[in-house]
């Protein structure tokens, strides 16, 4: 009797341990499953595994992105999906210029037309507004600017920005951003006119350096109409349609790293492309000169280098009408006052088809899409429809940069 008993009060024994390892066990996954999937994530700067240094600038909700997903970082394709939110620019609600710079981290040096908020009064809240939208991905992370970063990384590897006056506002914007590090306006050392000093570059250096570190030459059409040729320093230009500059700039290639190129809106019907004056014929003389642009390049931009062809946004007319971005702009029609503006997206189309046969050498930097939905930002209300106010939407260019720039070295 006391053997049964003995047996009896070890399997009790048994019986309560397999019950309380049950009971543990259900506490676990239920305390694994509140940790796991009802906690929510902290949409915060996260660190890029590849580069510890880095930090990642995440946007939209960390639903649609969750952290451990470093890989997905904007590209030039992807950066173009997403939306302009409002995230009101962080500034006293009475400021003056020298607050309005400070906060958008703006630092030049000289006078430049579009920068709408040295008007004052009226202008200078209107360029606060314009600065209350920031441009988010929909599916991607952009890496966080960090303008000393790329300061530095330009001293090495210098930028070079050829085009008209909208190229002209990416290298303004991406000089003020830089500012602070880029002091000097007149390197002591450039050879970047070839020799001809009727062709002018703006240039930006450190302080302590006597060569540029990031510079811009005009060229309205990137080569000479007449004959679809590259022109030297010392070379005819050729004919104009209308006013600007077209100068040489294919002799200051070797100096540059990273080269930035756009043409497009001085583009216009004429007896040049054909004796019908059509839109089709100056479609086809476009194409036929982008070819020998990037034939030229093809043969000249070294392993080292990266080519990006910008595309064009278009502009808005009667723009006074718009005081915030516009989800689904209205694009221009071809009416009168929209000049050749409903033709921008068939230019970049070219682009984009020319450089599909292209190597990695060469890439689209494709801003026209974000850039198409602000009908706000530009610079002269109803006077200037197509430029657009710095600081703005050309600085978000300048971001994209950085990240095209950083995410490959």
């Amino acid at each position: 009797m006391v053997f049964l008993s003995s047996s009896s009060a070890v399997k009790k024994d048994k019986s309560s341990t397999i019950k309380y390892v049950y009971i543990a066990a259900i506490l676990s996954c239920f305390i694994l499953w509140i940790t796991v999937y009802r906690v929510p994530s902290l949409n915060l700067p996260i660190k890029d595994p590849a580069n510890p240094i880095m930090s990642v600038q995440q946007h939209g909700s960390s639903e649609d992105m969750p952290l451990n997903q470093t890989s997905d970082i904007c590209t030039s394709e992807t950066f173009s999906d997403g939306k302009w939110v409002y995230d009101p620019l962080q500034i006293e609600e009475t400021f003056t210029e020298a607050d309005f710079v400070r906060a958008t981290g703006y630092h030049c040096f000289k006078k430049f037309a579009h920068r709408c908020f040295r008007r004052g009064g009226d202008e200078l809240l209107r360029a606060k507004q314009i600065m209350d939208y920031r441009w988010q991905p929909k599916s991607c992370k952009l890496l966080e600017m960090e303008t000393k970063k790329l300061a530095d990384h330009f001293v090495d590897h210098p930028v070079l920005f050829v085009g008209d006056s909208i190229t002209q506002l990416q290298f303004e914007s991406l000089g003020c951003l830089l500012g602070e590090h880029f002091p000097n306006r007149h390197p002591v050392i450039s050879n970047l006119n070839g020799g001809n000093t009727k062709i002018h570059v703006d240039a930006k250096a450190p302080e302590s350096k006597d060569t540029a570190a990031m510079a811009y030459i005009r060229s309205d059409y990137l080569l000479r109409l007449d004959d679809y040729k590259m022109i030297s320093p010392f070379d005819s230009v050729g004919t104009q349609l209308g006013r600007g500059e077209n100068h040489p700039w294919v002799h200051a290639l070797s100096y540059f790293d990273y080269i930035i190129i756009n043409t497009g809106p001085h583009w216009h019907p004429s007896l040049l492309w054909g004796s019908n004056q059509s839109e089709q014929e100056l479609l086809d003389a476009f194409r036929k000169a982008m070819e020998s642009v990037l034939s030229y390049l093809d043969q000249h931009i070294k392993p080292h280098q990266k080519v990006w062809v910008r595309t064009t946004p278009y502009g808005h007319v009667r723009c006074s009408q718009y005081k915030e971005p516009q989800e689904n702009p209205l694009g221009p029609t071809g009416s009168a006052g929209e000049y050749e503006w409903h033709l921008f997206q068939k230019f970049d189309a070219v682009w984009k088809d020319l450089l599909n046969k292209k190597d990695d050498r060469f890439a689209l930097f494709d801003i026209s899409g974000m850039s198409n939905k602000r009908g706000d930002a530009h610079s002269k209300p109803d006077r200037d429809c197509l430029h657009t106010c710095i600081p703005g939407p050309v600085d978000e260019w300048n971001r994209l940069l950085y990240n095209e720039i950083m995410r490959q070295v």
